[in-house]
This record gives structure tokens, sequence and C-alpha cells, in this order.
């Protein structure tokens, strides 16, 4: 015996919250009441978060909205209070290769004095060499130079003028070399000028002729004589010239050696913490002797080397206070220069990287704490995605070709950090599945829950309202805005039982509704209804779309009479932004089949694999029913009409089932009743989603064409505690003039929609082929039609 089907009462349609069991007064907002709903979650995070060893990251997993990310930062932020100040980075250079810059750790707030530190040092270094070679230390050093030489020129002179004196010569110095000239005696200096003039005249005396020739080859024979001498005084000026510049440039040595040392040797102690960066200063020191030839012994001329700050001066990249605790990063930017750093171009053509052209990533600045990422936003750049495996698995942070300066390479930099990966359950299960690495370095999984018990949101909800009300500036939130609150959250968990836990939604909500309490100190639920409203008219333009093409009769839903072989499915539809209900027809035509025990026709381009096998199912269901000891023989072609996007789900397979009964029977079904569910083999009637927009898409065309007060959906009875409905339905429905009927099987819905009983099968004791449903029966009709299609099928025999 079949049981009757009742319809439901408008309490039945919908959560009731009783105000009494809701606490006094406002409610505080804790961070335990925010995550309350993701305890076991909230578990597995803590864990993961205070574990140190290697691979124990952890894989955050849930719905926007549920307050996934702000629990992963908040529960990071209790394990960063119990970790220090993490330490500072800097890039050191690299004398010997340049491009290849070292990273060095410092205590944590000793970074910026050791950078100033070293550029006060280069500012020292670069005056140093300016006073070598172009400014004060050189002129004085010149000055020097140039009175010794002097001096020591004077006395070689001397020494050859003594010498070309002996021999009756006077040394007369000019540009190129010396000249000799006789020396005169005192006694020819004092004849009178007549008589010189008479004794220089060769004409005058043939006497004075020949003396004046022994004369010259006196002073000929005198200057051969000295010329050894001017050889040797020669030689000397050569290599006292030698000496000198010798002198010269080691003196300038020595004063470049010495101007760099003091320049070191001024760099505060505690301005070099660690044994790494002291060692730099000594690498540094000993570098810039070679660069300037300044090692003791070293002969090669000296050279004015510009003197670049990226040569001394190392590069900041990560500073914080010692009173710090580790940090926590949400990275923004999920590329590989956002994630693992990048150089900028510098403003001088130096092999040396200035400082400032190497920039931290959002790695660098997690180094030591926590960096939180969006899983579908680094998915989505595979490079980072990989390079980021790569650097965990290897524990530090491994240098990346996309940057300005390809040839840059920086040596990897040591890396402890916890990364928190969010993300969406489908998109966890494909890495998980796709990607052997994942779960090697993703040991720990939070998962969040979509909802939550009706009484944990008894605890919940009230303090949830309360902060988010407090937030928009109203200081206190009503009993009864906090039971509209839980009835939309039920709504949205589609659950009578079960609240969601989006978060986001809620807030959604409550700032609308809080907008327009402009005036008030309370939230009430009014001011929630009236936000509801508003929301669902600015997001209804799909729904109202859909509605008028019913009104014009371009999509042709008939809500009123009988028809044969049809009969109305209830699907879903959406925009991204909005989900609506769409009755459409479902029609069914049976026919004598050749190609098998049961053809149903589909197409198959427009059908999902869901779909098809709910349809499939319904040939096991007429066999169970129809044909145990004989071929199912019959064909069948069932259509959603005027459907032109894919079919997915098998939430239409009872309507189709009953639309296929109607045509084998031929009895009409009614088309004031809008149908939704899945069907087994045995005929149980299984839960589908979206219920709620499934009745209410159909109370909506049947008010577009009037009730009538017949008008109803039938619903799988698993389905009932899912039932959330709209203020306008739960009214028709209290007052009789619109209808939800829960079924349990497919013969409950039969007899409600084809105006005839199922029928109860018996055994025949004798005849196998005898019929087994009384004939005035639904499936009585169904089985004798069948019969007659079987014979119809059937060859003739010869």
């Amino acid at each position: 015996m079949t049981r009757q089907v009742s319809p439901l009462g408008p309490e039945q349609c919908t959560v009731t919250v009783r105000e009494d069991a809701l606490p006094e007064g406002p409610s505080e907002l804790v961070l335990d009441l925010r995550i309350a709903p993701q305890n076991r979650a909230a578990m597995a995070l803590r864990r993961g978060l205070a574990e140190r060893a290697p691979g124990f990251n952890v894989a955050v997993v849930g719905r926007r909205g549920t307050g996934r990310t702000f629990t992963a930062v908040a529960l990071a932020r209790e394990e960063a209070r119990r970790r220090p100040a993490p330490r500072d980075l800097v890039l050191l250079v690299n004398p010997r290769w340049p491009l290849e810059p070292v990273p060095a750790f410092l205590p944590a707030g000793a970074g910026p004095a050791f950078v100033r530190a070293m550029e006060e040092l280069h500012a020292r270094l670069e005056a140093a060499v300016h006073e070598v070679f172009e400014g004060r230390v050189r002129h004085r050093l010149q000055v020097e130079i140039h009175r010794e030489q002097s001096a020591a020129e004077r006395k070689i002179h001397d020494q050859l003028s003594k010498i070309a004196a002996e021999h009756g010569l006077g040394l007369v110095a000019g540009d190129d070399g010396f000249d000799f000239v006789p020396l005169e005696d005192e006694d020819e200096d004092e004849t009178p000028g007549a008589d010189k003039a008479a004794a220089s005249d060769p004409a005058s005396d043939p006497e004075d002729s020949e003396a004046e020739a022994r004369l010259n080859r006196q002073v000929l024979d005198a200057i051969e004589a000295v010329r050894p001498h001017v050889e040797e005084t020669q030689r000397q000026l050569a290599l006292l010239e030698a000496e000198i510049q010798q002198t010269l440039l080691q003196r300038q040595r020595a004063a470049l050696r010495n101007n760099i040392a003091a320049s070191f040797a001024a760099v505060p102690e505690r301005a070099l913490p660690t044994d790494q960066v002291r060692k730099y200063s000594q690498r540094l020191h000993e570098h810039l002797q070679q660069v300037y030839h300044l090692e003791e012994g070293h002969h090669l001329p000296l050279t004015s080397v510009p003197l670049p700050p990226g040569l001394v001066v190392p590069t900041l990249l990560v500073t914080s206070r010692p009173d710090d605790v580790a940090p926590i990063i949400h990275a923004q930017n999920v590329t590989l220069s956002g994630l693992f750093g990048r150089v900028v171009a510098g403003s001088n053509d130096s092999r040396y990287p200035e400082p400032g052209t190497i920039l931290a990533g959002d790695l660098h600045r997690a180094n030591g704490g926590f960096l939180i990422i969006d899983a579908e936003a680094l998915v989505k750049r595979e490079a980072v995605y990989e390079h980021l495996k790569a650097c965990l698995l290897a524990r530090a942070i491994q240098p990346h070709e996309e940057d300005e300066g390809p040839s840059l390479r920086i040596q990897p930099v040591e890396l402890d950090v916890k990364v928190v990966l969010v993300a969406d359950p489908d998109l966890i299960h494909q890495l998980q599945e796709l990607d052997p690495e994942f779960s090697r370095l993703f040991k720990i999984r939070a998962d969040f829950e979509d909802d939550m018990s009706f009484e944990e949101g008894l605890r919940v909800y009230p303090g949830v309202a309360a902060w988010l009300a407090s937030n928009r500036g109203l200081s206190r939130c009503s009993r009864s805005a906090v039971a509209f609150l839980m009835q939309y959250g039920a709504r949205l968990a589609e659950d009578q039982h079960r609240l969601t836990t989006n978060l986001g939604l809620l807030s959604d909500l409550i700032t609308e509704a809080t907008s327009l309490a402009k005036d008030a100190d309370e939230l009430t639920e009014e001011h929630l209804r009236a936000a509801f409203r508003l929301m669902q008219d600015r997001q209804g333009q799909m729904r109202d779309r859909l509605l008028d093409l019913h009104r014009y009769g371009l999509i042709r839903v008939e809500v009123s009479g009988h028809s044969v072989g049809q009969i109305n499915g209830l699907a879903v539809v959406s925009d991204g932004f909005q989900s609506v209900g769409r009755p459409s027809r479902v029609t069914a035509v049976t026919y004598a089949g050749s190609h098998g025990p049961l053809n149903i026709e589909r197409e198959v381009e427009m059908s999902g694999p869901i779909h098809s096998k709910g349809v499939l199912i319904l040939s096991g269901y007429l066999h169970d029913r129809f044909a145990r000891d004989f071929p199912l023989s019959f064909g069948a072609s069932v259509v959603f009409e005027q459907t032109y996007t894919p079919i997915e789900g098998d939430s239409a397979s009872t309507a189709e089932l009953f639309a296929i009964l109607s045509s084998l029977s031929g009895l009409p079904a009614r088309q004031d009743i809008g149908v939704t569910g899945s069907v087994d083999q045995r005929g149980r009637v299984l839960p589908v989603g979206g219920v709620n927009e499934k009745i209410e898409g159909f109370f909506e065309v049947c008010r577009a064409h009037a009730l009538t007060g017949t008008q109803g959906v039938v619903i799988p009875e698993s389905n009932v505690r899912n039932l959330v409905l709209g203020e306008d339905v739960l009214e028709a429905i209290a007052q009789g003039r619109f209808f939800i009927w829960p079924i349990s099987t497919v013969e409950e819905g039969v007899e409600l929609i084809l105006g005839e009983p199922a029928g109860t099968p018996t055994e025949p004791e004798d005849d196998a082929a005898a019929f087994r449903y009384p004939e005035r029966t639904v499936y009585g009709r169904v089985e004798r039609r069948i019969a007659r299609l079987r014979q119809l099928a059937s060859p003739p025999r010869g």
C-alpha cells in the first residue's frame, strides 16, 4: 500500500529561531568566537604553524568567505608572538665575482647601522683616493719631491762646475744640456776696451792670431777633458729622476695605504656584529690594496681606479626591530619578482650592482616567519609555483632568471619559512592528485567547514552580528535581527539544522542593513529584511528576464491543466552571480522499439555524464517493475523542451520517469505541479541541490500566470530539511494557495501526478506472462501497453 502524500505546512518549509534562546544584550566578539565553527581546521593550523620540521607547511582548504584567510592570519599572529624577530638580511659585495653577491644575516635591527657604516666608509675611501691622486696630499708630495730633486740637482751641478773650473771652463746649464765657456784672467779683464778691440782683430797683428788659435785649442782640450764628467753628470741626473719618481710613487702608495687603512679603522666595531661581515671588511680592504697596487714591494704605477658604491656598500634586503615578532606576509603580487625579488636597472655602467638595485621579494620578507599565499593565484603562474617548490625543497631562496640583469646570480639564501597555502577544495584535490611533490611539502591540511550546527550558531551568530554592526557604527543588534540573520545563514547553508560559516556573505547583508539604519542605534530585523529585499531586487535581472519570457509565451510552461507525456521539470540556472530556479517542460514519447530493450534518445552533445547516467537509471527501474521475466522492448524519447544549453545533473530523472509513465499509461499528468528529485533503480527518490531556488522559480512562474490554489512542487522527502523558503512562498503555503509535497518513492508521486494509484504487484501462480498489476492502476496500464509494444516489435512468425 502506497503512503498517502500530505503537503507540508509553512513551519516545515523554513527554520524557526526562538528569540528567547538568544543571549540578552550585545555580544562581544573575540577571536575564538569567530573561528569557533572551524575548531578542527584551527587545531590543524595551530599544529602546522608550530611545527618547525621541513615539509610541515599548511594547506588551508575551504570556500571563500568561510574565514579561512582570517583564521590563518590570526593563528599565525599567535604563533609569531612566540618567535623572535627575524634576522636582517644584506647582500655583500663579492669582489672577485661582482655579479654574485653573497647573502649575510645580521642580528635584528643591525642591518641599517651596518649599511650606514659602509656608506661612510665609501665616502672616506673616495676622499682618500681623491686626496692622493688629485688633492692636498698629491700637492704636498709633489712640493716635497720637487724641493728634494732641486737640491740634489744643484749638488750634481756644483760638482761638475768645480771640475770644469779646474780646467778653466765655466759651466752653463741649458735646456739641451751643458755648455762651457773659457774663464778669463783678471788681468785680461782690466785691458782697456780699445786694446781689446784691437787685439780681437786678426788683421791687426799676426802674432795675436796665433795666440787666439792657441787659446781655442786649449779650450777644446779642456772641454774634451771635462766631457767624461759631463756624461757621468747626465747619468746621475737620469738616475736622480728615476729615483725621484719612484720616491713619489712610494710616498703616494704609502699615503694611500695609510688613508685606506685609516678609513677602515674608523668603522665602528659595533657596526660589524658578525664574523661574516668582519671578514667581508677584511677581504674588501685586501681587494682595494690589490686594485690600487698597494702591496709591499709592488712596483706597478698607481692608477686612479673609480670607486663605485657597489664595490663597498652592501644592499639591505630585509630589516626588523629587535623587539619585533616573526613576520607574517600575505603575498599580493604572486609573480617571480614579487615572491623571489628582482633586479632593477642601475644608474651607471659599473660592473658592481649599485645599492638599491636588488629588491627583496615576499619570501625574503617572510623568512623566519609565515608566508600566506592564495593557491589559485600561485598555480596560474606555473613558473612561480615550480620555483617556490624548488626553494622549499632546497630550504633556500634560489635565484631566478626573470630580472633586468640576467647575468646577476645572487647566491642562495638560507630559508626558514612556514608557507600557508589558501585554496578551494577542488584545487587542492587537483594538486594532490597531479603533483607528487605537493603532499611532501604540505603535510598539514586544515579543512574549513561550509556550515556549522544550529546549536553552535546560537552561540556564534549573536557575537558575529554584534561585531559587524558595531564596525558599522551601531551599538546594538536586536534579538529579532539575530534571528533573521540565522534564518539567512540557514538558507545559505540550505539546511534547517545548520548555518553557513560564510561570514563574508553575512557581512555583506549587515553592511547594507546598517546603511539603511543611518539614524538608529540598534540594528533590527526590519533593517535586515529591507536590505535582503534590496539585494534580491538588485541581483534579480536574470530572474525577471526569465519571468518575462514566460509571460510573453516565449518559454512555454503550462502551470494548469493536464497533458499526456508532459511534466514540469525544475532546474537551476546561474549567471555566476545569482542562481535562479527555472521550470522546463519535460516531454516523453513512447513507441515500439527495435533497437534494444530501451532506446532513450538524447542529444549527447548537450547532456553531461551525470545527466546521462540518470536517464539510463530509468531503464533499470522500468526493468525492475515491468520486465523481470521477459525482455523490455520499446523506445522512449525524453526531451527537455526549449533548453539550448548543456544539461548536467540527475535532479530531473524523477520528472523524466513520470513523463515516461504518463506516456506509457496514457494518463495525463498534472501541469500545475513541478517535480525535482533523482531516482535510483529501486524507485527511491533521492535528494537534490538547489531545492529552494527550484521551488521559488516555479512559484514565480505560477504567480506570473495567476495562482490557482492547486499548484505546487514535488520534492524528495529527504530534501525537507533543506527548505528555507522566501516570505512570499511561505505566505502562499500558509494561505493554501501553493503546496510542497514530499515523496520518498516514485509510487508516492504517481497517484498525485497521474490521478490513479501506482498499483501493488501480485505474483501470478501459474502463468509467468500474466500481468502483475491491477488493470485500473497506473502500473497496470503501463504493463499492458508495454506488452502491446512488445508484440508490435516482435517479428511475425511464419
